[in-house]
């Protein structure tokens, strides 16, 4: 299954805020969002992190994405959600079997 974006998630947790993001481009407890894209976040290790509608960080690298564990989904979209981490877990899992098995290539 994917995921369908948009979908709308409420923000459960706003701690740790970078300091390189102002205060009015982050997210705040309580408050809903909507997700328009799911991607793994590679340089935070293959976390799952949303883009949302409301608040572009682009700017802001390394941060372009939200990571998903600070935001409650609904659970009409939970089932395809899941489905959709659990396949960025693979692909992640994939990934850094990749790298390692380069690296311990001594390239």
């Amino acid at each position: 299954m994917e995921v369908k974006v948009p979908f709308e998630v409420t923000c459960i947790d706003d701690s740790n805020k970078p300091n390189d993001i102002p205060a009015s481009r982050w997210v705040k407890k309580g408050e809903k969002y909507t997700v328009i894209k799911v991607a793994k976040m590679l340089i935070q290790g293959g976390l799952v992190g949303f883009k949302l509608e409301e608040l572009n960080i682009d700017e802001f690298f390394p941060y372009q994405f939200f990571a998903a564990s600070r935001f409650a989904i609904p659970l009409n979209h939970a089932w395809d959600i899941e489905a959709q981490l659990e396949k960025l877990l693979e692909e992640a899992k994939h990934e850094v079997s990749e790298l390692n098995e380069y690296y311990n290539e001594g390239y």
